[in-house]
């Protein structure tokens, strides 16, 4: 009997830590996919400036001081990443895609931009 209360004792806090940790884990992945790629960022092709405001409810990316107006469809956590629906000049909607590209070690990454049918790289200027 005590040999069972022992392993009983030891495996339910062991039991909740784990829970906890999938429920940390779970819950913080999207939050931090779209702080880490809001922010200002510059275009590798054309030295442009792309600022990034990913938010549940309101999200826009402003591409050379024009803003567009979007909402996240969706998130892509096994691909790092991000779809936004956004209104176009022209009053269309389409889906852009957010992407992370990290750098070999992990250390740093880039974005690529997918819109209008073509994919630009971005580079960080700054985060907020």
């Amino acid at each position: 009997m005590t040999r069972q209360f022992i392993t009983l004792h030891a495996i339910i806090p062991m039991a909740f830590l784990f829970a906890l940790m999938i429920t940390i884990t779970g819950c913080g992945s999207s939050a931090d996919l779209t702080t880490q790629m809001s922010g200002k960022w510059l275009n590798e092709k054309d030295n442009g400036t792309v600022d990034i405001h990913l938010a549940k409810d309101s999200s826009s990316l402003t591409i050379d001081g024009h803003t567009f107006k979007g909402v996240i469809k969706d998130i892509d956590k096994g691909s790092d990443t991000v779809h936004v629906k956004v209104t176009t000049d022209s009053g269309n909607t389409e889906v852009w895609s957010i992407h992370q590209v990290w750098n070999n070690n992990g250390s740093a990454f880039k974005i690529k931009l997918r819109r209008n049918g073509t994919t630009e790289i971005l580079t960080p200027v700054g985060h907020s």
